[in-house]
């Protein structure tokens, strides 16, 4: 008879050869277990299930599934119903499909593993970003160290979230902040150029630390292009900050520490970028062009994005769309209803400007 049993550190050692022997799921670079980044997603995705099985040399069973499945939280807490769980279910059925535990199998299937438990999703308007920012930037720590620390990490703020809703980490990808860079013959200008009215970002595959970007290499734009805004904002006086770390995830965590020790009222990086969404939704660019200059699918756009809508700036979005240009036949009308006649020349000027006609 052959002995088909195998131990839970077997399975787990052949799941961790296979990721890294795999590409990364959006950009398709090849993982390495050298990639800071790459070690830091397989602990996050696999070793905190792996760890939740108390004896990894024991054989695979349905009893020690089971015990993984429902162990509790770090808080104590049942983890049916959360995150945890259905990560969990999902990489320990992965575990009984490599041992090939029938029975196992057999009790996963009749698991519902649906998140039910999320967690407050907190949003911040403009207004109030940017009265955050004037409070900051107006005001004297003292010493220059935390000096240079407001500065830098309101110019991250300001550039990830009104402007280009990045991530905290795609900021210290950026290739043209300081100066201009050339990608296959075309020209980007840095960002900090006072010139540079189009403010298109080249945000690279890495960070300056090491760490590889969710999405890697691509082009992003600003969601709004008002002068006022972006001089208020402070986008071209840039000021990245420096972290020595080699963690990929110390910058989000110096800014998410940051922002709770100057009391900014929430700590969630994504209230930025879903700011800048509805920013971009507000100005009039097309959900194509956001999920594209965003790094994600018009999928994730449309699903993840409206959850964390803010009120106050959803109630500008609405009221702003229902002044729509009017045709050229009306437009004409409502001149002439308030007393101005359209076949005037200078009149006429405007009209072939602003409807692009030729005669």
């Amino acid at each position: 008879m052959e002995n088909d049993l195998i131990t839970y550190r077997q399975v787990f050692k052949d799941m961790e050869d296979d990721y890294f022997n795999g590409v990364h799921r959006n950009t398709k670079r090849k993982r390495s277990r050298d990639m800071a980044s790459d070690r830091k997603s397989f602990r996050r995705c696999f070793t905190q299930v792996f760890d939740q099985v108390t004896d990894w040399d024991t054989y695979v069973s349905w009893e020690g599934i089971k015990e993984a499945l429902y162990s509790p939280l770090p808080d104590g807490n049942n983890p049916v119903g959360h995150k945890d769980f259905k990560d969990r279910y999902y990489r320990l059925k992965q575990v009984a499909e490599r041992a090939g535990r029938k029975k196992a199998l057999e009790k996963l299937e009749k698991i519902d593993p649906t998140q039910t438990v999320f967690a407050e999703s907190q949003s911040i308007d403009l207004d109030t970003l940017l009265s955050l920012l004037d409070k900051e930037r107006n005001t004297d720590y003292g010493r220059s160290t935390e000096n240079q620390a407001r500065d830098g990490w309101c110019w991250v703020s300001a550039i990830m979230c009104a402007l280009y809703g990045l991530r905290p980490s795609e900021v210290a990808a950026g290739q043209n902040l300081t100066k201009a860079i050339t990608v296959d013959g075309i020209t980007f200008p840095a960002v900090s150029d006072p010139n540079n009215l189009e403010l298109v970002l080249v945000i690279g595959e890495f960070t300056y630390f090491g760490g590889s970007t969710k999405t890697g290499w691509r082009l992003a734009i600003p969601m709004s292009k008002d002068k006022t805004l972006i001089n208020r904002l402070g986008i071209h006086n840039v000021c990245l900050p420096i972290t020595e770390s080699k963690d990929p995830s110390k910058f989000n965590d110096n800014h998410r520490k940051w922002l709770e020790r100057h009391d900014w009222g929430f700590t969630q990086t994504y209230a930025f970028q879903h700011l800048g969404n509805q920013l971009g939704e507000m100005n009039g660019i097309p959900q194509e062009i956001r999920a594209r200059s965003f790094g994600h699918s018009v999928a994730v756009n449309d699903s993840k994005y409206k959850k964390r809508r803010h009120l106050a700036t959803e109630l500008g979005i609405l009221t702003r769309h229902q002044r729509q240009p009017l045709p050229l036949d009306m437009g004409k009308q409502a001149l002439i209803n308030i007393g101005i006649n359209p076949d005037l020349p200078e009149v006429k000027a405007i009209l072939r400007a602003i409807y692009q006609l030729d005669d």
